[in-house]
This record gives C-alpha cells, sequence and structure tokens, in this order.
C-alpha cells in the first residue's frame, strides 16, 4: 500500500477464529488492527492513540497463506535444489 503510519495489533481477546479488522480514527488518522467476533459490536473501541470513540471500519484486503502455499510449491517443483 505504500501507507506511511504506524500501524498497533491490538488483541485482547483470544485468536480462535476471528478476523482481523481494520479501524481508522478521523481524529488522528492512525490506523490500527482488532481481533474481533464476527457479531461483536465495535461501538465502545476507542483509537489507542487519541482515545477518540467515533472509528471509521475500514475493507480490508482478505489475508490468506493458500497463494503462498501454492508458490512454494512451484517453487520446489521448478527449481528442487533449493530445498536441499
Amino acid at each position: 500500500m505504500g501507507l506511511s503510519f504506524s500501524q498497533d495489533l491490538i488483541i485482547e481477546q483470544s485468536a480462535g477464529n476471528m478476523p482481523i479488522y481494520e479501524f481508522e480514527c478521523p481524529k488522528c488518522t492512525h490506523v490500527f488492527e482488532r481481533l474481533m467476533k464476527i457479531e461483536e459490536d465495535y461501538g465502545d473501541l476507542a483509537c489507542p492513540k487519541c482515545g477518540a470513540k467515533e472509528l471509521k471500519k475500514l475493507v480490508a484486503p482478505f489475508r490468506t497463506n493458500l497463494w503462498s502455499t501454492f508458490l512454494d510449491g512451484m517453487e520446489r517443483k521448478v527449481n528442487p535444489h533449493k530445498f536441499k
């Protein structure tokens, strides 16, 4: 993305199968991530940098390691000498 802001990963719940949501604070433009249950309300969530309560939920790209697993498998077939 090439953005020049700092990000904080806030993990206050068990990792389980919860998605990561990204939020941006309109007051200070701080962007941070939060592990949350799908049905969990984020209305009480505050910006960790300035404490503002009105946050903007960002549309984050879906993250998976499936593509990198595929590429690793292809690399092993094309250049097996690299993995000895």
